[in-house]
Formats: structure tokens, C-alpha cells, sequence
């Protein structure tokens, strides 16, 4: 049986994931699909709208069978560790068969660079340097010099879904993984910040019309009908992250993912002003430093996740399951075959695994930035559709 794992966010999940479900099955109706789902926070820094359990259950209902959390210390890091973490619980379950992903181009375009971007000359690292040097963010970098490397593929390498895509690829060479890519286009843009008719929507549409109080709209764009429970808002959390800040040091700073060269200085100087996260943000951005990319290292800093731990750990050490459809309840018999721990209770995890206390402290401010008592791990539920 195909059993096709997605590393995914769904934050909140929509037509667009509801596409990626449909066009799997309609190459194999009998395919079973794996969701890897990131918790409590997102990539992009930034707590998730919802909680782990309802985005699991809007998944279930639309198509998933089988949905695990992708832990914290992997969720909440870079495009390149996001993706090698995804891949290396997929693989070490042993029994997903493929990864499928969205890109904006064909996998014949993006196949050699990730070849490159895994074993680069010396040409290669060289000009990626000279970008850097001109102050772009990795990212920038290394999408330009993939273009005068594939000059046919202009343009290609600085799109979001293409430059995961190219992580994917890299993680399943790197890991010499037997997952085997299953790559779905997507239409639509990806970074939109409106609903649009006849499209499939962005995340960050569908976030801006739930924030605005517009549900209906909202509803109509994710295709089923969005939870009525509570939220943490983006800047929920922007008092408990001024006071961390307020109580840092520059050594303690500079224990953390690419918080160097003077940011540290920055940081805490426009800690000391800013009054909320988007002014502190508006004051140390810069070419080489994204809103994103500082949205994670703030994130981090408020659960203590700094480089010590990440390079303790550098595959995930456990994965939690947060639910399954009834109708393939089979699919658990085969979490028996798994290399990697799989959780399905909290209560029954190692409490003292420097990682699983993270999980606690992420779904603790989670809890706090909408509202809601501690020890939400805890109390949240395996669900069952």
C-alpha cells in the first residue's frame, strides 16, 4: 500500500491542503496519508492560530488518516532543519513509502540543485559568498546563485514552496532516505494577504480574514466549517517577550541561532524602547536579517531553546501521535515497525528528555497567549474521527 507522508503546518488548514489529499488519491484512491504536523508554533517564528489538537481534527475530517507533531526543536528552526527533521521521523517510522510536497515547477528543475546544494564546488560557495556579501539573506543568497548556476530556471529558486521543495530533496539525499518524492503543483499565491474567488487560498489570507473577525469568509476558504475555540494571536505573547529580553544578557544571546555580529547589541537596545514585538522587529530588520528569521530566534529565546540543545540533538529523539481516522485504525498496528519513540500519551513520555520539556514549555506559552491554564500537554486529547 502507498502510504504518502506530508510534513505540513496547516495553520489553519484549507482548500489548498484539501487539493494536496485530493490529487494523491486520485493517482491511488486506496493511499493512505501521514500528516506531520507542526505544534504549538510555526516555521515562521510565530504561534499557530490553533491549537495542535483542533488543526489535527480539521485534517482528520478532510482526508487524513494517520496525523503526528512534529516536535518543537524542529518545527521552530530554518527551512533546511525543518525539512531534515520531517524526513528523518518519516524514515525511521518504516513503513511511509513516499513524501509528497507543493511546488511551483516540475522536480526535474529542482532534483540537480538540490544535488548542488548537498555536494557544492567551490564556484558554487564562492559566488553564494558574494551575495552574502552584499548583505542578502541566505535564502536571497543561494536562490541567486542557483539562477546563474540554472540560468533556464530563472526565478524558480526564490519561491517559498520551491526553496522547501529544495530542503526536502536535500534531506532525502542526505539521509539516503527510501521515501520517494511525490511532488503536487501548486496554483495560487502563496503569500497573498486576501482571499480571492476562485483560488486556492494562502494560510496568511486565511489567518488575516480569521483575525478580522470575518468567519464566514474564512470558512468558505478553508471548505469546512473552523473551530470555535480559543486562539493565540500573533502578538499575544509580545509582553512576555519584551520582559525575556528585558532580562537577557549579550552572552546569553549570542547562545542562540545566528545571534551575532552586533544583533545581540540591537536586540537588547530596542528591547529597552519597543513596546510591542512589531516595533522591536521594525527596529533591528535588515536585508540579511528577515522578519522570519528574527521571529524564530525571538520564539526561541522565550522557550530556551538555544544552540546548546539544538546541537545536543540533532535528529528528533520522539514523535507524538495526535490522532488517527477510525476507518484506518489499521495504520496503528504499523507504528509497531517504528526506529523512533512514538508517544501517544504525555503522561507516559520521558519526562526528564531535555526535548520533551521543551514540548512542554512551547504548549505552556502557547496556553498563555491564548488564555488558557497551564499544563495544556497534559490535557490534550488523542482525537478520533
Amino acid at each position: 500500500m502507498k502510504i504518502v507522508g506530508i510534513i505540513c503546518e496547516y495553520d489553519p488548514f484549507h482548500r489548498g491542503h484539501a487539493h494536496q489529499f485530493a490529487e494523491i488519491r486520485r493517482t491511488d484512491p486506496d493511499a493512505a496519508i501521514v500528516c506531520l504536523m507542526s505544534g504549538c508554533f510555526t516555521q515562521r517564528g510565530l504561534p499557530a492560530l490553533f491549537s495542535p489538537a483542533a488543526r489535527a481534527a480539521a485534517a482528520l475530517e478532510n482526508g487524513a488518516d494517520l496525523v503526528l507533531e512534529l516536535p518543537a526543536a524542529f518545527a521552530l528552526r530554518d527551512a533546511e532543519h525543518f525539512a531534515l527533521g520531517g524526513v528523518s521521523i518519516l524514515e525511521r517510522l518504516g513503513f511511509v513509502t513516499h513524501l509528497s510536497f507543493g511546488t511551483e515547477d516540475e522536480l526535474p528543475l529542482l532534483e540537480p540543485a538540490a544535488a548542488l546544494l548537498e555536494a557544492p564546488d567551490e564556484a558554487f560557495q564562492s559566488r553564494l559568498r558574494f551575495f552574502l556579501g552584499m548583505g542578502l539573506s541566505h535564502a536571497a543568497a543561494q536562490g541567486k546563485a542557483l539562477e546563474e548556476r540554472f540560468p533556464e530556471a530563472k526565478d524558480v529558486f526564490q519561491r517559498p514552496n520551491n526553496i522547501l521543495a529544495l530542503c526536502y530533496l536535500r534531506a532525502l539525499r542526505r539521509l539516503n532516505s527510501s521515501l520517494q518524492p511525490l511532488p503536487i503543483h501548486r496554483s495560487g499565491d502563496y503569500h497573498a494577504d486576501a482571499l480571492a474567488p476562485n483560488t486556492f487560498p494562502s494560510a496568511r489570507a486565511v489567518r488575516a480574514s480569521i483575525l478580522s473577525g470575518c468567519w464566514a469568509e474564512a470558512e468558505e476558504a478553508c471548505g469546512y466549517p473552523l473551530p470555535h475555540s480559543p486562539i493565540c494571536q500573533p502578538d499575544a505573547l509580545d509582553q512576555a517577550l519584551l520582559f525575556r529580553l528585558r532580562n537577557m544578557t549579550p552572552e546569553e544571546l549570542r547562545g542562540y541561532s545566528y545571534c551575532s555580529e552586533g544583533l545581540e547589541n540591537r536586540l537588547l537596545s530596542a528591547a529597552k524602547e519597543a513596546l510591542c514585538r512589531e516595533k522591536l522587529l521594525e527596529s533591528v530588520k535588515t536585508r540579511r536579517y528577515s522578519l522570519t528569521r528574527l521571529n524564530r530566534l525571538m520564539t526561541q529565546m522565550m522557550l530556551y531553546m538555544d544552540d546548546a540543545l539544538l546541537r545536543a540533538y540533532p535528529e528528533p529523539a520522539f514523535v507524538r501521535l495526535l490522532g488517527f481516522r477510525q476507518e484506518r485504525k489499521a495504520l496503528l498496528s504499523y507504528l509497531k515497525q517504528s526506529r523512533i519513540p512514538i508517544i501517544a500519551k504525555a503522561a507516559d513520555a520521558e519526562r526528564d528528555h531535555p526535548l520533551f520539556r521543551l514540548e512542554e514549555r512551547a504548549y505552556d506559552l502557547w496556553a498563555l497567549g491564548a488564555a488558557l491554564p497551564g499544563g495544556l500537554l497534559f490535557r490534550t486529547q488523542m482525537v478520533i474521527r
